[in-house]
């Protein structure tokens, strides 16, 4: 089997709400960057495809053939306190303020897209 170059053996794929609106926030937030865009209609999205350093996230626009399918996604980031606070004011709605845990300096949101986000700074 061979894997195309720019994909991994597994990747995330939501079905969302405002697919054009989650790009915006995932560039804000994460420091996305769009590998691919395929548009269904205007302001519809049928197929994206989004990076974060070697990582990708496909998606779509919910339709009445296609229901929202949100995701929780654990996230390694560079800087929790600095992602959290971007999301918030992106629209996304806290489930835990930044704290440490066993695992690392973590916290969590809920986007406006309906998916989970746990950021995570691994501990050292």
């Amino acid at each position: 089997m061979q894997i195309p170059a720019h994909y991994n053996r597994l990747m995330p794929y939501m079905i969302i709400p405002e697919a054009y609106d989650f790009i915006t926030f995932m560039k804000a937030v994460f420091g996305a960057t769009e590998q691919v865009i395929v548009p269904r209609s205007e302001g519809v999205i049928m197929h994206g495809e989004l990076r974060i350093g070697d990582a990708v996230i496909m998606f779509a626009d919910a339709t009445e053939q296609f229901a929202p399918r949100p995701a929780g996604i654990f996230i390694y980031v560079d800087n929790v306190d600095e992602t959290y606070k971007k999301a918030l004011a992106f629209g996304a709605v806290s489930q835990m303020e930044p704290c440490t845990m066993d695992y690392g300096y973590t916290c969590g949101f809920k986007d406006a897209f309906g998916n989970d986000w746990w950021p995570v700074h691994a501990a050292q």
